[in-house]
């Protein structure tokens, strides 16, 4: 922590689904909690059961935007009500999917800041919002369109070729660090959640890395809802056949 003294303490963004749980990345931002200003999560009707009491209770030194109804614009909506609540110099765009290994991947991301004022990930002509670190000032040029824009135009498409013009911008890749070593983007993991929430799993994506991911998820690290708990052993019964045989 003695490295960050005297960078900036970034707001950190982040849209949640009502009707999940992610108890690793809650214990992700309560274990980095002092790196960070204000820790904004947005929230908005998304399927059974609803967790967003329980988030309140479990995430204490959090703030919580509830956008209610879900419908095309959820994305942009609840981004722009993180943003109105935002009181940094700098914010943190990311998503739960999004993983770091220990205090030196932040270190190293947040003395990024004397030299450039967007720092992610950029794929394409898109900078990934599982991880974009934006100096609020320059985000306040651009349009702050975030919404997806056409087919192979994502989410935060517009936003980013924005930023890329009138922002000097660093890759994480450029820092020395390495994806699989110093962090990890599992990028199917919210997908997977909700083909098992709507009971459809012909299009699921690396069982294997996400059933660690779903054993994982059950630490006794953070406070659990007994409702994820039985999730995690429903994931259990349906990918695995040795699942099926025990709940036979």
């Amino acid at each position: 922590m003695d490295k960050i003294i005297g960078l900036p303490k970034p707001d950190v963004l982040i849209t949640w689904p009502s009707g999940c749980d992610y108890p690793l990345c809650r214990f992700q931002f309560q274990f980095f909690r002092d790196y960070f200003n204000q820790v904004i999560i947005s929230t908005y009707d998304h399927g059974t059961p609803d967790f967003r009491e329980f988030l309140k209770t479990a995430m204490k030194k959090t703030a919580f935007v509830d956008l209610g109804h879900d419908d095309v614009h959820w994305r942009e909506r609840c981004v722009l009500a993180g943003l109105e609540k935002s009181t940094s110099d700098w914010v943190l765009f990311t998503e739960q999917d999004f993983f770091w290994k220990g205090d030196h991947f932040l270190e190293m991301v947040l003395a990024e800041t004397l030299n450039n004022d967007v720092i992610g990930i950029k794929q394409g002509n898109r900078l990934h919002p599982c991880f974009l670190l934006v100096k609020r000032s320059t985000l306040e040029k651009t349009s702050k369109e975030f919404s997806v824009q056409g087919q192979d135009k994502d989410h935060f498409q517009k936003v980013s070729e924005e930023l890329l013009k009138t922002g000097k911008f660093k890759d994480i890749r450029d820092l020395g660090m390495f994806e699989g070593i110093d962090w990890y983007h599992f990028s199917s993991m919210t997908w997977n959640i909700f083909r098992i929430k709507d009971g459809d799993i012909k299009e699921f994506h690396e069982p294997a890395e996400f059933l660690v991911y779903n054993t994982m998820s059950r630490t006794k690290k953070v406070i659990q809802d007994a409702r994820w708990m039985a999730f995690t052993y429903y994931v259990e019964i349906l990918l695995t056949r040795f699942g099926k045989f025990l709940n036979q």
